[in-house]
């Protein structure tokens, strides 16, 4: 499970745009379909998909705006580091 609070410092629309983030390797789904992460709060209208491979996928405007995010999925790592 992951969770948390961001800051984002720009509106611009995302079409399926690629975070330069990317999840850790004990952390990445075990599922090949791309796992959403949701984000909300205040005018954010936008999610983030992790993907098997580790790379994030970003859709939506985050409005320059706080928002809090909630995710959980399944690992191949039972017990990540």
């Amino acid at each position: 499970m992951a969770s948390g609070n961001v800051k984002f410092n720009r509106s611009v629309e995302n079409n399926y745009t690629t975070a330069t983030e990317t999840l850790p390797v004990g952390y990445r789904p075990k599922d090949t379909t791309n796992t959403p992460i949701a984000v909300f709060g205040g005018n954010t209208t936008f999610i983030l998909y992790g993907e098997h491979s580790g790379k994030v996928v970003m859709l939506g405007n985050p409005n320059n705006a706080y928002a809090g995010c909630i995710s959980a999925w399944v690992t191949n790592d039972p017990m990540p580091a």
